[in-house]
């Protein structure tokens, strides 16, 4: 796949405190409407997540507290931060996001070592998603095939997750369109979460 296509934009608010439980490795898988699996590997510490993307070509690190993301091309040393909040409020604005209904089953199950209860959620577009949550890692972002300078509308069952909400596992349909596949509680360098030494800042034009 393209980096283009792989650039991930994540676009709920966060919780500090409920983020701050969790640091360590997350690896899920999403899968495409035939079945084929995309492994997704991201890193999480005091509330900031990082995403390497196109095999290290490109990563993106996510402050939800602050509203910002910072890309990082690492090919040509250079990185961008960028404020996100507003870009995220006019995209789904635009697409007229309904507020979707959310019922707790009660039901619990255990996903990569990590116990979650199913949800369900009514999607914007009328259809019921069943989420698995955990309140152990804090806030997610969701994936999206998009362009992290030009944030697209996610899903709108995401909008109702909360900020100590993080879905371990995704069924739409009576598919599983996302699932954790395993997560590893360790400590990690803050330089990984900020911009690289030596690498040098730009900016992308203003469009009029």
């Amino acid at each position: 796949m393209k980096i283009k296509t792989l650039v991930l934009t994540f676009l709920c608010a966060a919780s500090p405190l409920a983020a701050q439980a969790f640091e360590g490795s997350v690896t899920m898988s999403t899968y495409s409407d035939n079945g084929t699996p995309h492994p997704i590997s991201y890193m999480i510490k005091g509330g900031k997540m990082r995403f390497d993307i196109g095999s290290g070509q490109m990563s993106v690190v996510l402050d939800p507290t602050a509203q910002r993301m910072i890309v990082i091309m690492n090919a040509q040393r250079m990185y961008m931060e960028r404020e996100f909040a507003s870009a995220v409020a006019s995209a789904q604005q635009q697409a007229g996001m309904k507020n979707p209904s959310v019922v707790r089953t009660g039901r619990m199950e255990t996903v990569a070592g990590y116990k979650c209860e199913h949800v369900t959620i009514t999607d914007d577009d009328g259809s019921a998603v069943d989420s698995c949550l955990s309140s152990e890692l804090g806030a997610f972002r969701m994936p999206a095939a998009s362009n992290p300078m030009s944030p697209q509308k996610e899903p709108g069952w995401m909008t109702q997750l909360g900020p100590n909400n993080f879905p371990l596992k995704v069924t739409k349909g009576g598919k599983v369109v996302m699932e954790v596949t395993a997560i590893e509680k360790k400590s990690l360098d803050a330089a990984l979460f900020a911009p690289p030494e030596g690498y040098q800042s730009f900016a992308m034009p203003k469009r009029p």
